[in-house]
């Protein structure tokens, strides 16, 4: 029964559409080849942006640092990904008061869980050392997402024809038909990745590399619902929407 309902699950989020960012965007890389020029214009951009969101992804076996960067401005989104290097770098001067501009305290900056990874782990701040991170107003949207699923979906009736479920559960005397079933016990040390938030609330597919631009588009997407207090209803609306759209 469990490989079965499965199977059912994994066709299910196959057949989702695929993931669409709230906004639209440009994107920039930062690395060896960056012109001056370039970084210069994304230090005035960034200078005027207030809210940001940062995605960071290691490779380890090349030994290569990633950050992505949203400057979120009102009617689009700038994407930079910045590849860090150990060696000498003629941009140096540059990215760093680009960094600097960053990670300021004036600024909001949002991330998908972990926040002391960009306050207090040795190897991160060995790249942003020189930026005192430990006083930005960083934001946990992972935890912000967790309040509003599980204030938003209640568990009542309106639940039972949602097309995912989070958690498969054997326990056949729960009358709770909520997707997240088991991420309402406190005692749960489960978490929602950006993958699962994605698909269980807008019904899209989000399967990409950590270094794909929706990175940080899908962390956006998700604040925006909490701050401008998405409700049931409004989630179905855009369902409804979506599903106009692609039809046209």
């Amino acid at each position: 029964m469990l490989n079965k309902d499965l199977i059912k699950k994994n066709k299910k989020i196959n057949n989702l559409q695929d993931f669409l960012p709230l906004k639209t965007y440009e994107i920039y890389s930062i690395d060896e080849t960056t012109s001056v020029n370039t970084i210069e214009e994304l230090i005035t951009i960034a200078k005027r942006t207030y809210v940001v969101t940062l995605f960071s992804y290691d490779d380890n076996k090349l030994n290569i640092h990633y950050l992505q960067i949203e400057l979120i401005q009102n009617q689009k989104s700038i994407i930079i990904n910045v590849e860090f290097f150990f060696g000498h770098n003629l941009l140096l001067p540059q990215l760093e008061e680009f960094l600097s501009v960053i990670f300021h305290p004036s600024k909001l900056i949002q991330v998908w869980g972990n926040i002391n990874r960009f306050r207090y782990d040795i190897n991160f701040n060995l790249i942003y050392n020189r930026h005192d991170i430990r006083n930005c107003n960083f934001v946990d949207i992972q935890n912000d997402f967790e309040i509003w699923y599980n204030n938003t979906f209640q568990h009542n009736h309106q639940n039972s024809d949602q097309e995912l479920d989070f958690h498969h559960t054997t326990d056949t005397s729960a009358q709770c038909l909520c997707s997240y079933h088991s991420l309402t016990s406190s005692t749960n040390k489960n978490q929602w990745s950006l993958k699962n938030a994605i698909e269980y609330t807008f019904q899209e597919n989000f399967n990409y590399s950590n270094l794909h631009p929706y990175q940080c588009l899908a962390i956006t997407k998700l604040a925006i619902i909490i701050f401008e207090k998405w409700d049931y209803t409004k989630t179905q609306d855009y369902f409804k929407n979506k599903s106009y759209e692609t039809k046209k």
